[in-house]
């Protein structure tokens, strides 16, 4: 089994993954169709980052956030409001609507909408 840490491969024994892993090493494959070394198991364990790497995944951090933002904006904008019985009702009582108290939600929504066209007019 091949090991890498910075520009550093090792051959080791399988008996030994664990610790090379905890110690920051990758385990890996070398590729023959590209000529360089796929990562199969990523370190666990003492492995640094340069600037330049920890400034890549905080902008992609950041351009997940706006994009995570952004959807759930257009998932409200999608979603169909739930009607508000009670605020219905108690918007029909202080318009001076009278409706039966077992009236169901589309001749409240109809009562509602009658109101607020006589109310606007």
């Amino acid at each position: 089994m091949k090991i890498r840490k910075e520009n550093r491969v090792l051959t080791v024994n399988e008996a030994d993954k664990a610790f090379y892993l905890s110690q920051g090493y990758e385990v890996v494959e070398f590729n023959e169709n590209t000529k360089v070394y796929d990562v199969v198991a990523n370190a666990t364990g003492g492995r640094t980052y340069t600037i330049a790497e920890y400034n890549a995944v905080a902008d992609e951090l950041e351009i997940a956030k706006e994009q995570i933002t952004l959807l759930q904006e257009k998932l409200i904008e999608l979603t169909p409001n739930e009607f508000d019985r009670e605020a219905a009702k108690a918007k029909l009582t202080e318009l001076g609507v009278e409706f039966k108290g077992n009236v169901n939600n589309e001749t409240l929504k109809k009562l509602l909408e009658d109101a607020t066209k006589e109310d606007g007019q």
